[in-house]
């Protein structure tokens, strides 16, 4: 078998190469600057995600318990609003200024934290005593909100930063991708993207260790390097519009089916989309799920890791570590599971992800009924106590997850939006994974905002695994049956697409 390049032929792929590295020579033109923005968005992604938790959890008053609130009043709300912004944008300004626009306005605000608010947050936050006053003075319920408003700064950072990684990396790139992308390319790049992007954890994690070194400074330090490689963004994806999509050994336009321009949709119109949409509702399901699943468990995590170390430094320390070893699994996993997408159905590539957090985080879990059982500072092996191993393990299972997601998750819920025709590409999957990602993980917040300040007031998250385990296996079987639900879908409208195009082509040569 061979592949023809403008008169040429180049050899088919060697087995071991096909396996490790399906990428012909004239193509990394293309596939190494996209590489690199996948690179370059989860460097910025890790960077400014490790630092809004560590912000949040070691703020005045704070704890892994004001995430959960924080999730559910302040991401959610603000996402509902981005993509019904991001949805006029798209039809006023079309695609490339959008992203220019995103980008840039992110950017933006990461510069004037960085370099004005962070320095003097401690003057303009409202202060531990202020926050421990309202807790006095007010209904339990209200407790973890307190903490958010008093440090106002960090909660913005918070909730600016998870919308980066459901706008720039779900939408604008995943969109970008699947719009220049060719079909033989697809299952070939995919799972690669992850696997060269995934690099962007790797050095995000030692650049944030490198400045826990430097206290005073380390804030601004991670802010000029979000804004350094925010910039490289921009300029790999002008440098791609410009010079190599005009190629059409890279880009054909005629893949791309677009229809006549409709007004785009509102966010009520979005989500009526997605109901109206079997199809979408179950992809939104996946997404939903996962968020759900690896929000709980990561909560109570990040809740044992300030626990463990105590400090702010110490906490961000270990957020680098699991950036670095989250980068590191994820190379290993799609480097020996990328062939599952290339060689096997859709829906074993898919089952996967959720049968690998159902065991990782039920071990995990596992664990925590053990410190319930013994105390803390019992000890556990290798000179652990049992609290030491809960972190370190818990920091293990949360990496494999993660890897799992980014190479085969992202990969395959990627792949069941290309069947669909251009306006679902794009008013549907901005809907999907802006509103349903940030849904699912609010859902997680719910579940436990619920559980620690209505019914088990003043609980600590750990003891309450019990009721997180039963959570767990709920929403993984969903999470199972919604995935084999989806399969028969995508499979059919693969084929009804096939069947069009040579249709489409028999009428065209007929002519």
């Amino acid at each position: 078998m061979s592949v023809e390049n403008e008169g040429t032929t180049t050899k088919e792929f060697s087995k071991l190469r096909s396996i490790f590295w399906p990428i012909h020579g004239y193509e990394m033109k293309k596939f190494l600057p996209m590489s690199m923005m996948m690179f370059c968005i989860l460097f910025v992604y890790t960077l400014v995600r490790d630092l809004k938790d560590t912000l949040i959890v070691n703020a005045p008053g704070g704890s892994g318990k004001s995430i959960s609130p924080l999730k559910l009043y302040g991401v959610l709300t603000v996402a509902m609003i981005v993509v019904a912004f991001f949805g006029k944008m798209l039809g006023k300004l079309g695609s490339r200024k959008t992203f220019y626009v995103t980008v840039t306005s992110f950017l933006a605000f990461y510069a004037i934290f960085g370099f004005l608010i962070y320095p003097i947050s401690s003057h303009i936050h409202f202060g531990e005593a202020w926050i421990k006053n309202m807790q006095k003075t007010t209904p339990s319920f209200f407790h973890e909100i307190w903490p958010l408003v008093g440090n106002w700064s960090f909660s913005i950072f918070y909730i600016v930063s998870e919308i980066w990684g459901s706008l720039v990396i779900s939408s604008l790139f995943w969109q970008f991708a699947n719009q220049v992308t060719k079909k033989d390319e697809v299952k070939r790049f995919y799972g690669l993207f992850a696997c060269v992007g995934n690099l962007g954890l790797i050095c995000s994690g030692f650049y944030a260790k490198l400045t826990v070194n430097f206290p005073s400074t380390r804030v601004l330090m991670q802010m000029i390097g979000v804004l350094i490689v925010g910039t490289i963004i921009m300029v790999l994806y002008h440098h791609l519009n410009k010079n190599i999509l005009t190629d059409p050994r890279f880009y054909d336009p005629s893949e791309v089916k677009v229809k006549k321009k409709k007004k785009k949709p509102s966010l009520g119109e979005s989500f009526k989309t997605i109901l109206k949409s079997s199809y979408l509702l179950l992809i939104a399901i996946l997404v939903i799920s996962y968020g759900v699943a690896i929000n709980i468990s990561e909560v109570v995590w990040k809740d044992q890791g300030k626990a463990f170390y105590g400090s702010e430094e110490g906490f961000n320390n270990m957020m680098a570590d699991l950036s670095i070893v989250t980068g590191f699994v994820t190379i290993i996993i799609t480097l020996t599971c990328s062939n599952i997408l290339r060689k096997c159905k859709w829906s074993v590539a898919a089952l996967v992800t959720p049968l690998s957090v159902l065991f990782l985080g039920g071990t995990f879990f596992f664990l925590i009924m053990r410190e319930n059982s013994v105390g803390a500072k019992a000890p556990f092996a290798f000179g652990w106590t049992i609290l030491q191993a809960v972190v370190y393990i818990g920091l293990v299972q949360d990496a494999i997850s993660k890897g799992i997601k980014y190479s085969l998750f992202d990969s395959t819920k990627q792949m069941a939006y290309i069947p669909l025709d251009h306006e679902l590409k794009t008013t549907g999957q901005a809907s999907v994974e802006v509103v349903g990602g940030r849904f699912g993980k609010s859902l997680g917040s719910i579940i436990l905002t619920i559980l620690t300040s209505v019914f088990f007031v003043g609980t600590n998250l750990v003891q309450l695994v019990g009721i997180l385990c039963f959570v767990l296996l709920g929403i993984c079987c969903l999470w199972i049956f919604s995935v084999l639900k989806l399969s028969k879908h995508y499979e059919a409208l693969k084929e009804q697409r096939a069947q069009e195009t040579t249709a489409e082509k028999v009428s065209q040569s007929s002519l």
